[in-house]
């Protein structure tokens, strides 16, 4: 009996500590610097949001929105899950913080796979009227986000265009089958090309795709920084070993969070900001991520807090 006292202690003192975590916020830092970026660009500063979850920093998301505006970036990236499937859209903490960012900033927002399950169910139209209710809304959603000029990346591409120069962003939604659980199925470089066509090389390119695990074929495509959330870090940290489960049940997966680079072509992975369903986030506080794009010859000192 004492022996189960203690570890029902023990649960109920780490639930109480994901539930302080999880109301916190971290800025991590980094700098991508590539001789590809045009110098008109030198010293660009965005944030990348991902994994909102409906979730909310005060009312409103005032917190969030205060550490945003703080940083004061050029512009700002999602990187998907700013929603929960089977959920209202509209109205939403998701969409509450949207309507409040686009007021002050440009948004690129790329789908991940709550809003790709949201758009799904609504073009399959096979729902009951229960569900109907709610997946109507998320019509009313993309409507509202194009109302308040967010610009919407779902396959598609957009260029910030300054000067002489000019970088490319592109969203990668991809089939549900690469979000499955204790399943990673080969992701050819030719399936990419098929949603987003093949990759020019005249500007910088940004890739913005939700799940990470496939960032080497991301790379293969022939993106220079790769911009990703879905595995929430890992879930549960832990000190010198990283994220412990990815949400489709793989233990230790390798790109968890942070900044990885391989052949000079770059990956950024936010731990995002919520959870949804039962998935609990301990040692693990949400994170907006901010990104620096530097020239090469130009280079700064690496920056990363958290």
């Amino acid at each position: 009996m004492q022996g189960f006292m203690i570890v029902l202690g023990i649960i109920l003192l780490l639930v109480l500590l994901s539930n302080i975590e999880n109301k916190r916020l971290v800025t991590s830092k980094y700098t991508i610097v590539s001789d590809k970026l045009p110098k008109d660009f030198h010293n660009t500063r965005f944030v990348l949001l991902a994994d909102l979850h409906n979730n909310s920093f005060g009312k409103q998301n005032a917190r969030l929105i205060r550490k945003i505006k703080e940083i004061n970036p050029e512009f700002i990236i999602t990187a998907g899950d700013m929603i929960n499937k089977r959920e209202s859209c509209c109205p939403s903490n998701g969409y509450s913080l949207m309507k409040q960012l686009s007021k002050h900033y440009t948004v690129y927002y790329s789908l991940g796979n709550h809003e790709q399950r949201m758009k799904q169910l609504w073009e399959l139209q096979n729902t009951s009227d229960t569900e109907e209710s709610v997946i109507s809304t998320w019509v009313e959603y993309i409507n509202e986000l194009s109302n308040l000029g967010i610009i919407l990346l779902d396959n598609q591409s957009t260029y910030i265009n300054r000067k002489n120069g000019k970088l490319r962003i592109t969203g990668l939604s991809i089939e549900p089958k690469y979000f499955e659980h204790n399943k990673s199925p080969e992701m050819p470089v030719e399936y990419v090309e098929s949603l987003i066509g093949k990759r020019t090389d005249k500007e910088f390119q940004i890739l913005v795709a939700h799940n990470p695990i496939y960032f080497q074929t991301y790379a293969a495509w022939g993106a220079d920084l790769t911009l990703s959330g879905h595995l929430h870090g890992g879930m549960v940290r832990l000190p010198g070993v990283g994220g412990l489960v990815s949400p489709q049940v793989q233990l230790f997966p390798k790109y968890h969070s942070g900044n990885h680079t391989e052949e000079g072509q770059h990956l950024i992975v936010s731990r995002g900001l919520g959870s949804h369903s039962i998935m609990p986030r301990l040692f693990n506080i949400p994170e907006i991520v901010v990104v620096t794009l530097q020239c090469e010859g130009e280079r700064s000192l690496y920056e990363h807090s958290c």
